[in-house]
């Protein structure tokens, strides 16, 4: 071609760019992607949501939220709201919400619509799950059946709007700080709940800033004088009619906030209000009419109900990833840029940084629904068998602190990537990242722990290590550190046996490798700690950012052989076999990452040769571009519709440059000549 024709061809590349009317390659490009599908996309929508009843079902609810106006944000999303008007617009789905719940008569159906409603919007999802499970699921595990069935039924029809009052202006994870004081009062029977100091304020409480009408506060126990431990109490906060506040209690809302603004969380401040003695939770710890304390036998039951609030990180992350991601895919498949026009997708830059994210969206939704029932299971052990219930404790405490650490800052990663990924795209609020990141933010310091989740993810490490030394005192451990049974045959092993790349799919043998990692950092670490001369605090403060990593390692782990497990009970049902080969495949490709992540780590110990991790960056690479080339049916799959989305540049049909105008033209004060126009421009 002549330098004139270069130039030429290049002019009218130019000229369509900025033309008036482009050509839309999106639905062509869509389309062609779509049929790169090496499995059933219906099936594997069936899978990933549990069911084929239930993935139906889930359909079913985005149609019932899309036709219902009391459901839906007016106008399609609720970037354009103020904050006063976001609280109304989530209080209104959630009148709806219950009006539906007495009207549809399908509990799959209304199971699935509180999920999807859940997924439309945070604020809706957070204000439910603070009364339907930390409230309802509080008088489960800390209330004696008659406390259950007297407040139940107004709980779960919003008769009662519960919070739950943990941590306060000056404390958060550390329960025996806490300030807020509950004393018995022998001569009313009454218990005085009092906040003494300005760090005593229960603070960033979920519906306590305008709508919760009641609370369950975590106070200390005080009887004649003597702190009797950390317990429950219930304690009306306003009139269930008028909305007023009761006498003694103060209260507000914390303002703005950068996610979540449809939701009130809020402060609290006690002084010296009354309640009953029955308003204490008394499953486990008594007081009775002559002010006698019966503490329980099994103090850390009362962390037991924040076990179900971490693995519900693992449902957030589903939802949360799996929209980013469906947005971010196709708008990589639908951009073209480059001399010859090429999908951005098709950049090894790009896809190498979204593929690991797609891969580890199937991984987590395998091991949601695993680690779920399990834990269902165990609760059901709280009303049948109390010493069996608490057995089961310890291990899911730290696989639940673990994974919310590790699964949240994970969330981070990805949402971090897919902002990138979009350009400056992402930067607009209709296109959802954004608003993605801003509710995500709170996930990763919940509850105020410490900070990012420090203290969470420490817990599980203390619980590896307190294994490890029952192992190497001749005891069996069971659960998720079973794999420690086996350390004196891992430890002798000192390099890897890799030799060729293929045994790098084989995801057994990634998870060896990952388990003689973790075993590895336990044994140092242990060694490191017993060697100290100095206090216990200060050595393991000494050590903390080794054993936060020491806790990744192993949620981590424990992730990769859960999904390993799931995939091989994949296999017993007809309608799912034919996914293994893909299952397998995004399976390989997080096992890989995990070891590519942590590759100086296996370094340190000389375990791979220059040439093994020459192999192992080569079949990562490989990995994401064999996944690349399906990730649009990987996306779809998923399920979610436009209408979910919220997002123009994630449509179905790929027609997202006129979808994303068509948003902005509708946008408030698009056009026209603005307010401030006589006042200071004109002025120039």
């Amino acid at each position: 071609m002549s330098k004139k024709n270069i130039a030429l061809d290049r002019l009218l590349t130019i000229q369509n760019h900025i033309s008036n009317q482009p050509q839309q390659t999106g639905p062509i490009d869509l389309a062609r992607e779509r049929e790169n599908a090496s499995f059933n996309v219906k099936h594997m929508n069936w899978l990933f949501w549990g069911s084929k009843e239930f993935a139906e079902a889930l359909q079913d609810a985005f149609l019932i939220i899309q036709r219902d106006p009391e459901l839906h944000f007016s106008g399609g999303h609720p970037f354009d709201l103020t904050r006063p008007e976001e609280r109304e617009a989530t209080m209104k789905q959630i009148f709806r919400y219950i009006q539906l719940k007495k009207s549809l008569k399908d509990p799959l159906l209304f199971k699935a619509l509180g999920v999807a409603m859940g997924m439309y919007s945070e604020s809706f999802n957070m204000k439910v799950y603070v009364n339907d499970y930390l409230m309802a699921q509080s008088f489960k595990l800390f209330g004696t059946t008659e406390q259950y069935d007297a407040y139940i039924n107004d709980i779960v029809n919003w008769k009662i709007i519960g919070c739950f009052a943990m941590t306060e202006l000056g404390h958060s994870s550390f329960l025996r700080g806490l300030e807020t004081t509950a004393t018995y009062d022998r001569e009313t029977d009454e218990f005085i709940i009092h906040s003494p100091t300005l760090t005593a304020t229960k603070i960033w409480i979920g519906m306590a800033g305008q709508t919760a009408t009641h609370t369950i506060a975590i106070c200390q126990t005080i009887i004649d004088g003597k702190k009797c431990g950390t317990n429950w109490f219930i304690v009306q906060l306003r009139d269930q009619k008028t909305g007023k506040l009761m006498p003694g209690v103060t209260a507000g809302d914390v303002g703005a906030k950068y996610g979540r603004n449809g939701i009130d969380n809020g402060w609290i401040q006690f002084s010296h209000v009354r309640i009953p003695r029955t308003n204490m939770m008394m499953k486990w710890s008594k007081v009775d009419k002559g002010g006698e304390y019966i503490p329980s036998a099994f103090p850390a039951v009362s962390y037991s109900v924040l076990i179900g609030e971490r693995l519900s990180v693992l449902s957030g992350a589903i939802s949360t990833c799996g929209q980013v991601l469906t947005i971010a895919c196709r708008y990589g498949c639908v951009r073209r840029q480059g001399a010859n026009e090429e999908q951005i997708m098709d950049y090894q830059s790009h896809y190498v940084r979204l593929m690991p994210c797609v891969a580890s969206t199937y991984v987590i939704s395998v091991i949601t629904r695993m680690i779920i029932n399990k834990w269902e299971g165990i609760m059901k052990l709280a009303q049948t068998s109390q010493e069996e219930f608490i057995s089961y404790l310890p291990d899911i405490h730290a696989i639940s602190s673990g994974l919310k650490a590790a699964i949240s800052w994970w969330g981070c990663e990805v949402l971090e990537r897919v902002r990138r990924s979009m350009g400056g795209y992402a930067y607009s609020s209709y296109n959802g990242i954004g608003g993605a990141i801003g509710d995500w933010g709170v996930v990763t310091t919940g509850k105020l722990s410490g900070g990012d989740n420090f203290v969470l993810i420490q817990q599980s490490a203390k619980y590896l290590l307190g294994s490890f030394k029952q192992v190497s005192h001749g005891k069996k451990v069971t659960g998720s550190v079973e794999f420690l049974n086996d350390i004196q045959q891992i430890r002798s092993s000192t390099k890897s046996i890799l030799s060729d790349e293929r045994q790098l799919l084989n995801l057994d043998f990634t998870l060896d490798m990952y388990t003689w990692l973790c075993c590895k950092k336990v044994d140092v670490l242990a060694a490191s700690l017993d060697s100290s001369t100095e206090g216990e605090e200060t050595t393991w403060n000494e050590n903390q950012v080794d054993l936060i990593k020491l806790g990744e390692l192993y949620s981590y782990r424990f992730t990769l052989s859960e999904y390993i497990k799931g995939i091989k009970e994949c296999s017993t049902n007809n309608e799912f076999k034919e996914l293994i080969p893909i299952l397998t495949k995004l399976g390989s490709l997080w096992a890989i990452h995990l070891i590519n992540d942590s590759l100086y780590l296996f370094l340190e110990e000389e375990y791979f040769s220059k040439e093994q991790v020459k192999m192992i960056k080569k079949c990562y690479l490989k990995l994401c571009k064999e996944i690349r080339k399906e990730c649009i049916p990987l996306v779809d799959s998923w399920g979610f519709s436009d209408f979910m989305l919220k997002a123009p540049l994630g449509k179905y049909d790929g027609d997202v440059y006129t979808a994303y105008l068509d948003t902005l033209k509708a946008a408030p004060n698009c056009m026209g000549i603005p307010d401030y126009w006589e006042k200071y421009v004109k002025n120039f």
